[in-house]
């Protein structure tokens, strides 16, 4: 049997864990500045970040051959490709679910030069190699073939890497990097607060929930901070791009579920190559609670009523944005719903529905 998630408006605090999208690169930052003091054990850190911190210290040894487990975590595994190869390890690449199936670049070495990237596949292609061509020997050029996408990624990138003392200059189409540099610790500077998970929360005061969300930064570069505007304009239902904030969609197609109305979701193409085919799974959802969604490669379309949605019994695809969503969309349905494999909202956020179980419900 699944987790059972009661029905009914919530009230109450959370706190969202550390972003893992910050932590991820002080991790990396620091470690190739030589400090290993965030490497300890956290039973805060979600399984991504533990993905991470399992491959950097695995990265910490003499020996050229590593083996270096990255879960189910893309983050770690297109972090540690580039970052691997430019100190100089031959890395075998460990991955869980359906990770094998997302798109890789391998490293078997790195030299510095011209690197050509497709800008609209994934950012975290960018990042990986931001982090790594600055200790190559020789000058190195970052060169966009399409449009960078989930810009926001970067600019978090770009701020850890400056911040470590790392010299990247932007140009037309993408970054010119000089090589031999040496990364500073920024130990002292804490992860910020997830905006990833916060955006569940904030959504769920959209369809009627009260809860305080403590903890988190309105001028992070996150690009899921944009969930606050993106949470007004579905309240006029209408077209709204995920391009910049794909992470944030399973969530906001519950509020355009929940608010009257069509709301038509474009910028979906990457959605169907992460933990889950979250297009394809939303629609399930969503078909589940009783709200009638089309989809085709560009758009995905929910049409919103103000009715209570359908008590059902979901599978969350083991993917924890759809989990999360699901136990959110629960509080207006009209009886319990069920949720298989709800752990997995501990890739993202371990204390997600302990966090939520203490919510009590509006009178």
């Amino acid at each position: 049997m699944g987790t059972i998630v009661t029905p009914g408006l919530r009230k109450g605090s959370v706190t969202p864990p550390a972003s893992k999208s910050h932590l991820h690169r002080l991790l990396i930052a620091d470690f190739l500045a030589g400090d290993r003091s965030r490497l300890g054990d956290d039973p805060a850190d979600s399984q991504d970040i533990i993905a991470t911190k399992r491959c950097l210290k695995a990265l910490d040894t003499d020996a050229t051959d590593v083996v270096l487990d990255c879960g189910e975590s893309g983050s770690t595994l297109r972090f540690m490709a580039p970052v691997a190869a430019a100190l100089g390890k031959k890395a075998t690449f460990k991955k869980a679910g359906r990770l094998a199936d997302r798109p890789m670049i391998e490293y078997p070495e790195l030299k510095s030069g011209l690197h050509e990237l497709e800008g609209n596949v994934s950012s975290q292609f960018v990042t990986g190699l931001l982090f790594a061509l600055p200790i190559v020997a020789g000058d190195s050029q970052i060169r966009f073939l399409s449009p960078l996408a989930s810009r926001g990624y970067v600019d978090m990138s770009l701020d850890v890497i400056r911040g470590a003392g790392i010299t990247v200059h932007e140009v037309e189409n993408g970054f010119d990097i000089p090589g031999g540099q040496t990364y500073r610790s920024q130990a002292s500077i804490p992860p910020e607060g997830d905006w990833s998970g916060a955006a569940f929360w904030y959504a769920a005061n959209a369809i009627g929930n009260q809860i305080e969300v403590n903890g988190m930064s309105p001028t992070s570069q996150q690009p899921d901070r944009q969930i606050l505007a993106a949470l007004e304009q579905i309240a006029q239902p209408g077209e709204l791009n995920v391009n910049e904030f794909p992470d944030s969609f399973p969530i906001l197609t519950v509020v355009a579920a929940c608010t009257p109305g069509v709301t038509v979701f474009t910028g979906i193409r990457r959605l169907r190559i992460k933990e889950s085919d979250r297009v394809a799974a939303m629609a399930d959802v969503l078909t589940k609670f009783g709200v009638k969604t089309t989809a085709d490669e560009e758009k995905f379309t929910v049409f919103g009523t103000d009715k209570p949605l359908k008590a059902n019994a979901f599978t969350s695809f083991g993917d924890h944005r759809i989990a999360m969503s699901i136990a959110i969309a629960a509080t207006r349905a009209e009886g319990p719903v069920e949720i298989d494999n709800a752990a997995c909202a501990a890739k993202s956020y371990p204390r997600f529905f302990e966090e939520f179980k203490q919510l009590s419900h509006l009178p």
